[in-house]
């Protein structure tokens, strides 16, 4: 099945601030960048379709949509319109250390011949979606709960979880465990 994944991300400089207690601000971005170069070689690997960062940063060499500064869901909505043709739009979230090319291509293959695919993240939102067609819901990344919103949408909706989708990285515990992982 093809997809075209885009994959949000946040200006560098402004990356991870929830680990500002832990990390300094080019820290940050350096972790940021790692984890998105991690996600970028996991969806190419899969090879389901074009990828494209939805971002404000300039990223030289990488298929970039820049975001004109929207908030991320009206970023991503935009980008539906604009840049995805292929049948399946798949938003991948670019701090997902652990993702393989096995689940990229699990959330496509999941994603409902009308509905979305929600990929679970351990706190209870979402780190990623796949929908068919493109555009079909309006996403809600960052909110509360997400992976219980994206299902309540009312299309049909199938919940993955998944090691490599489930964990990101957001707190010091989560670095915590990346950098244990990392180290075995």
């Amino acid at each position: 099945m093809r997809a075209h994944v885009l994959v949000p991300l946040k200006r560098l400089d402004r990356a991870k601030s929830r680990l500002a207690d832990v990390l300094g601000e080019d820290e940050r971005g350096e972790l940021m960048r790692g984890m998105l170069d991690g996600v970028l070689a996991a969806v190419q690997e899969a090879a389901v379709g074009p990828v494209t960062i939805v971002t404000g940063e300039a990223l030289d060499g990488l298929p970039v949509w820049d975001d004109r500064g929207l908030p991320w869901n009206d970023a991503l909505a935009a980008a539906m319109r604009e840049a995805v043709s292929e049948p399946v739009a798949a938003v991948i979230s670019a701090d997902l250390p652990f993702l393989s090319a096995d689940d990229v291509r699990a959330l496509v293959d999941a994603t409902p011949e009308r509905g979305i695919a929600i990929a679970r993240a351990t706190d209870g939102g979402t780190n990623a979606v796949s929908m068919r067609p493109p555009g079909l819901v309006r996403t809600c990344f960052g909110e509360r709960g997400s992976a219980a919103l994206h299902a309540a949408l009312g299309v049909e909706a199938v919940i993955l979880d998944r090691p490599g989708l489930a964990f990101d990285v957001d707190t010091p515990e989560d670095l915590t465990r990346l950098r244990a992982e990392q180290a075995a």
